[in-house]
Protein backbone atom coordinates (compact mmCIF):
# COMPACT_ATOMS: atom_id res chain seq x y z
CA UNK A 1 0.00 0.00 0.00
CA UNK A 2 1.52 3.18 -1.02
CA UNK A 3 2.17 6.46 1.11
CA UNK A 4 -0.88 7.86 -0.72
CA UNK A 5 -3.34 4.57 0.08
CA UNK A 6 -2.05 4.69 3.32
CA UNK A 7 -3.08 8.13 3.72
CA UNK A 8 -6.73 8.16 2.39
CA UNK A 9 -7.38 5.03 4.54
CA UNK A 10 -6.00 7.32 7.39
CA UNK A 11 -8.44 10.22 6.27
CA UNK A 12 -11.50 7.51 6.58
CA UNK A 13 -10.36 6.25 9.91
CA UNK A 14 -10.69 9.82 11.14
CA UNK A 15 -13.48 10.70 9.88
CA UNK A 16 -15.42 7.17 11.19
CA UNK A 17 -14.27 8.05 14.54
CA UNK A 18 -14.80 11.71 15.12
CA UNK A 19 -17.57 12.94 13.94
CA UNK A 20 -17.91 15.24 16.51
CA UNK A 21 -14.80 16.27 16.50
CA UNK A 22 -15.02 18.83 13.26
CA UNK A 23 -11.53 21.14 14.08
CA UNK A 24 -9.73 17.92 14.04
CA UNK A 25 -11.01 16.22 10.98
CA UNK A 26 -10.58 19.60 9.49
CA UNK A 27 -6.85 19.32 10.19
CA UNK A 28 -6.80 16.02 8.73
CA UNK A 29 -7.99 16.70 5.77
CA UNK A 30 -5.75 19.60 5.08
CA UNK A 31 -3.35 17.40 2.54
CA UNK A 32 -6.86 17.43 0.39
CA UNK A 33 -8.38 20.79 0.22
CA UNK A 34 -8.83 22.70 -2.65
CA UNK A 35 -8.49 26.63 -3.50
CA UNK A 36 -11.33 27.80 -4.86
CA UNK A 37 -11.60 28.94 -8.52
CA UNK A 38 -14.19 31.23 -9.75
CA UNK A 39 -15.94 30.70 -13.36
CA UNK A 40 -15.39 34.51 -13.69
CA UNK A 41 -11.81 34.55 -14.75
CA UNK A 42 -9.96 37.39 -16.60
CA UNK A 43 -7.70 37.72 -19.54
CA UNK A 44 -6.91 34.86 -22.02
CA UNK A 45 -2.78 35.71 -21.18
CA UNK A 46 -3.23 36.31 -17.29
CA UNK A 47 -0.86 34.30 -15.23
CA UNK A 48 -1.69 33.85 -11.32
CA UNK A 49 -0.12 33.31 -8.35
CA UNK A 50 -3.48 32.36 -6.47
CA UNK A 51 -7.14 32.07 -6.16
CA UNK A 52 -8.21 33.19 -2.79
CA UNK A 53 -11.35 32.51 -0.98
CA UNK A 54 -12.92 35.33 0.60
CA UNK A 55 -13.14 34.54 4.54
CA UNK A 56 -15.97 36.77 6.96
CA UNK A 57 -14.63 40.43 7.84
CA UNK A 58 -11.80 40.71 5.14
CA UNK A 59 -11.19 43.22 2.97
CA UNK A 60 -9.36 44.46 0.23
CA UNK A 61 -6.77 45.71 2.01
CA UNK A 62 -6.08 42.96 4.18
CA UNK A 63 -6.18 40.60 1.87
CA UNK A 64 -3.38 42.91 -0.43
CA UNK A 65 -0.65 42.97 2.69
CA UNK A 66 -1.47 39.21 3.17
CA UNK A 67 0.10 38.54 -0.54
CA UNK A 68 2.37 41.09 -0.39
CA UNK A 69 0.39 43.34 -3.07
CA UNK A 70 -0.52 46.32 -3.34
CA UNK A 71 -4.06 47.13 -3.86
CA UNK A 72 -3.86 48.38 -7.54
CA UNK A 73 -2.61 44.80 -8.61
CA UNK A 74 -4.97 43.02 -6.92
CA UNK A 75 -7.64 45.44 -8.65
CA UNK A 76 -6.09 45.18 -11.94
CA UNK A 77 -6.35 41.26 -11.64
CA UNK A 78 -10.31 41.39 -10.36
CA UNK A 79 -11.81 44.14 -12.79
CA UNK A 80 -15.31 43.85 -11.01
CA UNK A 81 -13.65 45.06 -8.11
CA UNK A 82 -13.47 48.56 -9.85
CA UNK A 83 -17.16 48.49 -10.20
CA UNK A 84 -19.49 51.04 -8.88
CA UNK A 85 -21.15 49.23 -5.96
CA UNK A 86 -18.46 46.17 -5.69
CA UNK A 87 -18.89 44.62 -2.33
CA UNK A 88 -16.40 41.55 -0.92
CA UNK A 89 -18.31 39.13 0.40
CA UNK A 90 -18.01 35.96 2.28
CA UNK A 91 -17.21 32.90 -0.17
CA UNK A 92 -16.04 35.34 -3.15
CA UNK A 93 -13.37 33.95 -5.45
CA UNK A 94 -10.94 36.37 -6.16
CA UNK A 95 -7.32 36.34 -8.14
CA UNK A 96 -3.89 37.16 -6.82
CA UNK A 97 -1.97 37.80 -9.33
CA UNK A 98 1.98 37.93 -9.03
CA UNK A 99 3.34 41.46 -7.57
CA UNK A 100 5.23 43.40 -9.75
CA UNK A 101 7.61 44.35 -6.74
CA UNK A 102 7.43 41.19 -4.63
CA UNK A 103 10.49 38.81 -5.15
CA UNK A 104 8.57 35.53 -5.48
CA UNK A 105 7.66 37.03 -8.64
CA UNK A 106 9.00 34.56 -11.56
CA UNK A 107 10.60 36.52 -14.13
CA UNK A 108 11.08 35.33 -17.45
CA UNK A 109 13.69 33.48 -18.65
CA UNK A 110 15.12 31.13 -21.36
CA UNK A 111 13.78 27.65 -21.43
CA UNK A 112 15.75 25.35 -20.02
CA UNK A 113 15.34 21.92 -19.17
CA UNK A 114 14.51 20.49 -16.13
CA UNK A 115 16.49 20.77 -13.01
CA UNK A 116 16.61 17.63 -11.57
CA UNK A 117 18.71 14.90 -9.10
CA UNK A 118 19.44 11.44 -9.08
CA UNK A 119 15.86 10.79 -8.59
CA UNK A 120 14.18 13.25 -10.18
CA UNK A 121 13.07 16.81 -10.48
CA UNK A 122 13.33 18.85 -7.60
CA UNK A 123 10.58 21.30 -8.01
CA UNK A 124 8.16 19.97 -10.54
CA UNK A 125 6.42 23.22 -12.58
CA UNK A 126 3.05 22.20 -13.92
CA UNK A 127 1.17 24.33 -15.93
CA UNK A 128 -2.57 24.06 -16.76
CA UNK A 129 -4.19 25.65 -20.47
CA UNK A 130 -7.79 25.03 -20.11
CA UNK A 131 -10.76 27.53 -20.62
CA UNK A 132 -11.73 29.03 -17.30
CA UNK A 133 -13.11 31.95 -18.76
CA UNK A 134 -15.69 30.17 -20.44
CA UNK A 135 -19.25 30.14 -18.04
CA UNK A 136 -20.79 27.28 -20.06
CA UNK A 137 -21.06 23.53 -18.90
CA UNK A 138 -17.61 22.95 -20.43
CA UNK A 139 -16.01 26.16 -18.59
CA UNK A 140 -17.60 24.78 -15.34
CA UNK A 141 -16.56 21.17 -15.73
CA UNK A 142 -12.69 22.27 -16.55
CA UNK A 143 -13.01 24.62 -13.05
CA UNK A 144 -13.44 21.30 -11.55
CA UNK A 145 -11.03 19.39 -13.12
CA UNK A 146 -8.71 22.09 -11.75
CA UNK A 147 -9.79 22.04 -7.87
CA UNK A 148 -9.14 18.51 -8.45
CA UNK A 149 -5.49 19.36 -9.89
CA UNK A 150 -5.00 21.47 -6.73
CA UNK A 151 -6.33 19.14 -4.20
CA UNK A 152 -3.66 17.03 -5.59
CA UNK A 153 -0.66 19.64 -5.39
CA UNK A 154 -1.65 19.84 -2.05
CA UNK A 155 -1.45 16.93 -0.85
CA UNK A 156 2.17 15.89 -2.72
CA UNK A 157 2.82 19.14 -0.79
CA UNK A 158 2.04 17.15 2.29
CA UNK A 159 4.06 14.29 0.94
CA UNK A 160 7.26 16.62 0.76
CA UNK A 161 7.44 16.74 -2.88
CA UNK A 162 7.50 20.32 -4.37
CA UNK A 163 5.55 22.36 -7.30
CA UNK A 164 4.88 25.38 -8.84
CA UNK A 165 1.91 25.95 -10.82
CA UNK A 166 0.49 28.35 -12.97
CA UNK A 167 -2.25 28.54 -15.49
CA UNK A 168 -3.32 30.27 -18.69
CA UNK A 169 -6.79 30.40 -19.74
CA UNK A 170 -7.41 28.69 -23.56
CA UNK A 171 -11.01 29.51 -24.51
CA UNK A 172 -12.46 28.00 -27.88
CA UNK A 173 -11.23 30.93 -29.89
CA UNK A 174 -8.29 31.63 -27.87
CA UNK A 175 -5.39 31.48 -30.62
CA UNK A 176 -2.65 29.61 -29.11
CA UNK A 177 0.29 30.78 -30.68
CA UNK A 178 -0.65 34.49 -29.31
CA UNK A 179 -0.82 32.78 -25.33
CA UNK A 180 2.62 31.18 -25.82
CA UNK A 181 3.82 34.03 -27.72
CA UNK A 182 2.92 36.91 -24.86
CA UNK A 183 3.81 34.05 -21.60
CA UNK A 184 7.44 33.19 -21.79
CA UNK A 185 7.05 31.08 -18.31
CA UNK A 186 5.26 28.43 -20.73
CA UNK A 187 8.45 27.58 -21.86
CA UNK A 188 9.60 26.67 -18.15
CA UNK A 189 7.08 24.15 -17.53
CA UNK A 190 7.74 20.62 -16.45
CA UNK A 191 4.70 19.36 -17.47
CA UNK A 192 1.43 21.36 -18.96
CA UNK A 193 -2.73 19.85 -18.60
CA UNK A 194 -4.55 21.01 -21.69
CA UNK A 195 -6.25 21.79 -23.69
CA UNK A 196 -9.63 21.30 -24.01
CA UNK A 197 -10.19 21.47 -27.82
CA UNK A 198 -8.59 19.24 -30.32
CA UNK A 199 -7.95 21.95 -33.00
CA UNK A 200 -5.61 23.56 -30.11
CA UNK A 201 -3.70 20.82 -29.79
CA UNK A 202 -1.35 20.82 -32.38
CA UNK A 203 0.42 24.00 -31.74
CA UNK A 204 0.51 23.50 -28.27
CA UNK A 205 2.15 19.93 -28.68
CA UNK A 206 4.97 21.16 -31.15
CA UNK A 207 5.47 24.49 -28.81
CA UNK A 208 6.00 21.45 -25.97
CA UNK A 209 8.29 19.20 -28.64
CA UNK A 210 10.52 22.37 -28.85
CA UNK A 211 11.40 23.14 -25.08
CA UNK A 212 11.39 19.65 -23.61
CA UNK A 213 7.67 20.04 -21.80
CA UNK A 214 5.42 16.79 -21.25
CA UNK A 215 2.02 17.58 -22.24
CA UNK A 216 -0.90 16.10 -21.15
CA UNK A 217 -3.96 15.87 -23.07
CA UNK A 218 -6.67 15.09 -20.84
CA UNK A 219 -9.83 15.03 -22.93
CA UNK A 220 -9.81 15.15 -26.76
CA UNK A 221 -10.15 11.70 -28.09
CA UNK A 222 -9.34 12.42 -32.00
CA UNK A 223 -5.70 14.70 -31.18
CA UNK A 224 -3.37 12.55 -33.57
CA UNK A 225 -0.11 13.98 -32.84
CA UNK A 226 0.41 11.49 -29.88
CA UNK A 227 1.55 9.52 -33.19
CA UNK A 228 4.51 11.70 -33.87
CA UNK A 229 4.81 13.45 -31.07
CA UNK A 230 7.65 12.24 -28.32
CA UNK A 231 6.71 14.68 -25.77
CA UNK A 232 2.78 14.09 -25.49
CA UNK A 233 0.62 11.76 -23.07
CA UNK A 234 -2.52 11.23 -24.23
CA UNK A 235 -5.34 10.51 -21.89
CA UNK A 236 -7.76 8.51 -24.04
CA UNK A 237 -7.45 6.84 -27.20
CA UNK A 238 -9.36 7.12 -30.15
CA UNK A 239 -13.27 6.04 -31.11
CA UNK A 240 -12.40 3.55 -33.42
CA UNK A 241 -10.11 1.87 -31.17
CA UNK A 242 -11.94 1.88 -28.50
CA UNK A 243 -14.78 0.26 -31.09
CA UNK A 244 -12.33 -2.34 -31.67
CA UNK A 245 -11.41 -3.21 -28.33
CA UNK A 246 -14.96 -3.56 -27.23
CA UNK A 247 -15.84 -5.55 -30.09
CA UNK A 248 -12.35 -7.56 -29.47
CA UNK A 249 -13.67 -7.66 -25.69
CA UNK A 250 -17.02 -9.18 -26.68
CA UNK A 251 -15.99 -12.03 -28.63
CA UNK A 252 -13.66 -13.19 -26.27
CA UNK A 253 -16.13 -13.18 -23.32
CA UNK A 254 -19.59 -14.00 -24.95
CA UNK A 255 -19.25 -15.11 -28.45
CA UNK A 256 -18.74 -18.86 -28.01
CA UNK A 257 -20.86 -19.74 -24.64
CA UNK A 258 -23.51 -17.18 -25.64
CA UNK A 259 -26.90 -16.55 -27.98
CA UNK A 260 -25.89 -12.86 -29.18
CA UNK A 261 -29.59 -10.64 -29.58
CA UNK A 262 -29.23 -7.87 -31.20
CA UNK A 263 -32.22 -5.45 -30.14
CA UNK A 264 -33.33 -2.54 -32.48
CA UNK A 265 -34.02 0.41 -30.49
CA UNK A 266 -35.21 3.02 -33.00
CA UNK A 267 -32.90 6.05 -31.95
CA UNK A 268 -29.75 6.24 -34.57
CA UNK A 269 -29.18 9.50 -33.62
CA UNK A 270 -26.60 8.33 -30.41
CA UNK A 271 -24.23 6.71 -33.39
CA UNK A 272 -23.79 3.21 -31.50
CA UNK A 273 -25.44 1.68 -34.80
CA UNK A 274 -22.48 1.65 -36.04
CA UNK A 275 -20.62 -0.47 -33.13
CA UNK A 276 -23.46 -2.86 -33.50
CA UNK A 277 -23.44 -3.20 -37.35
CA UNK A 278 -19.58 -3.78 -36.73
CA UNK A 279 -20.16 -6.55 -34.28
CA UNK A 280 -22.93 -8.59 -36.38
CA UNK A 281 -20.34 -8.52 -39.28
CA UNK A 282 -17.54 -9.72 -36.98
CA UNK A 283 -19.58 -12.49 -35.68
CA UNK A 284 -20.96 -13.65 -38.87
CA UNK A 285 -17.58 -14.02 -40.68
CA UNK A 286 -17.16 -16.47 -37.75
CA UNK A 287 -19.97 -17.89 -38.35
CA UNK A 288 -22.03 -17.22 -35.18
CA UNK A 289 -25.42 -16.87 -35.21
CA UNK A 290 -26.92 -13.99 -34.20
CA UNK A 291 -30.33 -12.61 -33.07
CA UNK A 292 -32.23 -9.60 -34.12
CA UNK A 293 -35.06 -8.23 -32.80
CA UNK A 294 -36.93 -4.91 -31.67
CA UNK A 295 -37.58 -3.05 -29.12
CA UNK A 296 -41.70 -2.55 -30.36
CA UNK A 297 -41.99 -6.73 -30.92
CA UNK A 298 -44.56 -7.79 -29.62
CA UNK A 299 -43.51 -10.04 -26.38
CA UNK A 300 -44.44 -13.35 -27.74
CA UNK A 301 -42.00 -12.91 -30.75
CA UNK A 302 -39.77 -11.16 -28.86
CA UNK A 303 -38.99 -14.24 -26.49
CA UNK A 304 -38.46 -16.47 -29.50
CA UNK A 305 -35.27 -15.31 -29.87
CA UNK A 306 -33.94 -15.89 -26.31
CA UNK A 307 -32.27 -19.59 -25.91
CA UNK A 308 -33.46 -21.51 -23.33
CA UNK A 309 -30.69 -24.01 -23.23
CA UNK A 310 -27.34 -21.36 -23.37
CA UNK A 311 -26.90 -18.52 -21.59
CA UNK A 312 -28.22 -14.91 -23.73
CA UNK A 313 -26.44 -11.44 -23.90
CA UNK A 314 -28.42 -8.90 -24.93
CA UNK A 315 -26.84 -5.94 -26.90
CA UNK A 316 -28.68 -2.64 -27.62
CA UNK A 317 -27.98 -0.13 -30.78
CA UNK A 318 -28.43 2.78 -28.67
CA UNK A 319 -26.72 4.15 -25.16
CA UNK A 320 -30.23 6.44 -24.18
CA UNK A 321 -31.70 6.00 -21.07
CA UNK A 322 -35.38 5.21 -22.20
CA UNK A 323 -34.62 2.52 -24.39
CA UNK A 324 -32.88 0.76 -21.85
CA UNK A 325 -35.19 1.07 -19.21
CA UNK A 326 -37.63 -0.31 -21.94
CA UNK A 327 -35.47 -3.10 -22.47
CA UNK A 328 -35.41 -3.80 -18.79
CA UNK A 329 -38.90 -3.86 -18.20
CA UNK A 330 -39.38 -6.26 -21.35
CA UNK A 331 -36.60 -8.28 -19.79
CA UNK A 332 -38.61 -8.57 -16.78
CA UNK A 333 -41.37 -10.07 -18.70
CA UNK A 334 -39.87 -12.77 -20.42
CA UNK A 335 -38.49 -13.74 -16.85
CA UNK A 336 -41.53 -13.27 -15.35
CA UNK A 337 -42.64 -16.54 -17.70
CA UNK A 338 -39.27 -18.00 -17.76
CA UNK A 339 -37.29 -17.68 -14.80
CA UNK A 340 -34.72 -20.31 -16.01
CA UNK A 341 -33.49 -17.74 -19.23
CA UNK A 342 -29.81 -16.42 -18.12
CA UNK A 343 -29.39 -13.30 -19.73
CA UNK A 344 -26.56 -11.13 -19.63
CA UNK A 345 -26.37 -7.19 -21.25
CA UNK A 346 -23.00 -5.58 -22.87
CA UNK A 347 -23.57 -1.70 -23.10
CA UNK A 348 -21.75 1.37 -23.10
CA UNK A 349 -19.95 3.77 -21.06
CA UNK A 350 -23.43 6.36 -21.06
CA UNK A 351 -24.60 3.84 -18.99
CA UNK A 352 -22.46 4.61 -15.83
CA UNK A 353 -24.53 7.81 -16.24
CA UNK A 354 -28.20 5.69 -15.09
CA UNK A 355 -26.53 3.88 -12.83
CA UNK A 356 -28.07 5.15 -9.82
CA UNK A 357 -31.84 4.99 -11.30
CA UNK A 358 -31.12 1.61 -12.78
CA UNK A 359 -28.51 -0.11 -10.76
CA UNK A 360 -31.09 -3.31 -9.46
CA UNK A 361 -31.45 -4.34 -13.33
CA UNK A 362 -27.52 -3.73 -13.80
CA UNK A 363 -27.14 -6.85 -11.21
CA UNK A 364 -30.34 -8.31 -12.16
CA UNK A 365 -29.13 -8.80 -15.98
CA UNK A 366 -25.13 -9.12 -15.41
CA UNK A 367 -24.81 -5.80 -16.92
CA UNK A 368 -21.03 -5.41 -18.67
CA UNK A 369 -19.84 -1.91 -19.78
CA UNK A 370 -15.85 -1.84 -21.69
CA UNK A 371 -14.95 1.42 -20.55
CA UNK A 372 -11.58 3.15 -19.74
CA UNK A 373 -12.79 4.47 -16.23
CA UNK A 374 -15.00 3.42 -13.43
CA UNK A 375 -16.27 5.69 -11.15
CA UNK A 376 -16.99 3.40 -8.07
CA UNK A 377 -19.59 5.59 -5.82
CA UNK A 378 -19.00 3.08 -2.58
CA UNK A 379 -15.24 2.70 -2.51
CA UNK A 380 -13.67 3.85 0.72
CA UNK A 381 -11.25 6.09 -1.22
CA UNK A 382 -13.52 7.84 -3.44
CA UNK A 383 -16.18 8.71 -0.43
CA UNK A 384 -13.19 10.23 1.29
CA UNK A 385 -12.32 12.58 -1.53
CA UNK A 386 -15.64 13.50 -2.46
CA UNK A 387 -16.70 14.52 1.52
CA UNK A 388 -13.65 16.51 1.07
CA UNK A 389 -14.03 18.25 -1.70
CA UNK A 390 -17.72 19.02 -0.73
CA UNK A 391 -16.52 20.34 2.92
CA UNK A 392 -14.05 22.76 1.30
CA UNK A 393 -16.63 24.04 -1.88
CA UNK A 394 -19.67 23.63 0.20
CA UNK A 395 -21.20 21.73 -3.19
CA UNK A 396 -20.71 17.99 -4.57
CA UNK A 397 -19.13 17.46 -7.92
CA UNK A 398 -21.44 17.53 -10.51
CA UNK A 399 -23.02 14.48 -10.07
CA UNK A 400 -24.38 13.87 -13.90
CA UNK A 401 -20.81 14.28 -15.03
CA UNK A 402 -18.77 11.25 -15.91
CA UNK A 403 -16.12 11.01 -15.73
CA UNK A 404 -15.87 13.20 -12.26
CA UNK A 405 -13.74 16.09 -13.36
CA UNK A 406 -12.29 16.45 -10.14
CA UNK A 407 -11.43 13.07 -9.15
CA UNK A 408 -10.20 12.88 -12.77
CA UNK A 409 -7.99 16.39 -12.03
CA UNK A 410 -6.65 14.75 -8.65
CA UNK A 411 -5.83 11.51 -10.27
CA UNK A 412 -4.07 12.99 -13.55
CA UNK A 413 -1.84 15.41 -10.78
CA UNK A 414 -0.91 12.83 -8.38
CA UNK A 415 0.22 10.26 -11.07
CA UNK A 416 2.48 12.48 -12.94
CA UNK A 417 4.01 14.97 -10.49
CA UNK A 418 4.86 12.06 -8.32
CA UNK A 419 6.30 9.84 -11.72
CA UNK A 420 8.24 13.18 -12.32
CA UNK A 421 9.39 13.92 -8.92
CA UNK A 422 10.79 10.32 -8.79
CA UNK A 423 12.34 10.05 -12.51
CA UNK A 424 12.83 13.42 -14.26
CA UNK A 425 13.40 13.42 -17.35
CA UNK A 426 13.30 9.04 -17.65
CA UNK A 427 9.91 9.16 -16.93
CA UNK A 428 7.59 7.36 -19.51
CA UNK A 429 3.80 6.94 -17.40
CA UNK A 430 4.39 3.11 -17.15
CA UNK A 431 2.62 1.60 -13.99
CA UNK A 432 6.22 0.39 -12.89
CA UNK A 433 7.56 3.94 -12.21
CA UNK A 434 4.05 5.18 -10.59
CA UNK A 435 3.41 1.87 -8.35
CA UNK A 436 2.90 4.43 -5.85
CA UNK A 437 -0.31 6.06 -6.82
CA UNK A 438 -3.42 4.22 -7.64
CA UNK A 439 -5.66 6.55 -9.33
CA UNK A 440 -9.18 6.63 -7.84
CA UNK A 441 -10.98 6.71 -11.11
CA UNK A 442 -9.06 6.52 -14.47
CA UNK A 443 -6.52 3.52 -14.86
CA UNK A 444 -3.35 5.21 -16.23
CA UNK A 445 -0.50 3.05 -17.83
CA UNK A 446 1.14 4.50 -20.51
CA UNK A 447 2.74 2.57 -23.96
CA UNK A 448 5.13 3.85 -26.04
CA UNK A 449 3.65 4.45 -29.56
CA UNK A 450 6.66 3.49 -32.34
CA UNK A 451 7.47 7.12 -34.21
CA UNK A 452 5.66 9.25 -31.73
CA UNK A 453 4.78 10.00 -27.83
CA UNK A 454 2.65 7.66 -25.28
CA UNK A 455 -1.14 6.50 -25.34
CA UNK A 456 -2.58 5.30 -22.22
CA UNK A 457 -3.29 1.67 -22.68
CA UNK A 458 -5.79 1.20 -20.51
CA UNK A 459 -9.14 -0.61 -21.16
CA UNK A 460 -11.59 -2.88 -18.95
CA UNK A 461 -14.83 -4.47 -19.00
CA UNK A 462 -16.69 -3.42 -15.84
CA UNK A 463 -19.34 -6.49 -14.70
CA UNK A 464 -22.00 -6.24 -12.62
CA UNK A 465 -22.35 -9.51 -11.33
CA UNK A 466 -25.92 -11.33 -10.12
CA UNK A 467 -24.85 -11.05 -6.59
CA UNK A 468 -24.51 -7.95 -6.23
CA UNK A 469 -20.61 -7.25 -6.64
CA UNK A 470 -18.72 -5.74 -8.88
CA UNK A 471 -15.33 -6.72 -10.53
CA UNK A 472 -13.54 -4.99 -13.53
CA UNK A 473 -11.99 -7.36 -16.13
CA UNK A 474 -8.91 -6.03 -17.81
CA UNK A 475 -7.84 -6.45 -21.61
Amino acid sequence: MGVVERFLLFLQLVIDKNQVNMNYILKAVLVLLVLSVSPNLWAQSTKWRDIHKVKRHETIFGIARSYDLTIEELLDANPEMKEKGYELKKGSEIFIPYSKTSTTQPTPAKPSKPTTTAKGIDVVKVGIMLPFLDNSTEGKRMIEYYRGVRAALDSLGHMGIKTQVNLWNLNKDSVVTNVLKHNPQIANQDVIFGPLYTNQVHPLADFCHKHGARLVIPFSTTATDVNSNPNIFQIYQDEDELSARSRGAFVERFSHSHRPIFINCNNPSDGKYTFTRSLREYLESKNIQAEITDINTPLREFAKHFSQTQPNVVILNSAAYKPLERVFEKLDSLKNIDPSLIISTYGYNEWFIYQPYLEKDYFKYNVHIPTTFYYSRKSARTEVFEKLFEKDYGQKMNPDGLPRMGIMGFDHTMYFVLGLSHYGEKYVGNEQQNSEYKPLQTRLEFKKLKDGGYQNNNFQVIRFKTDGSVDSLTY
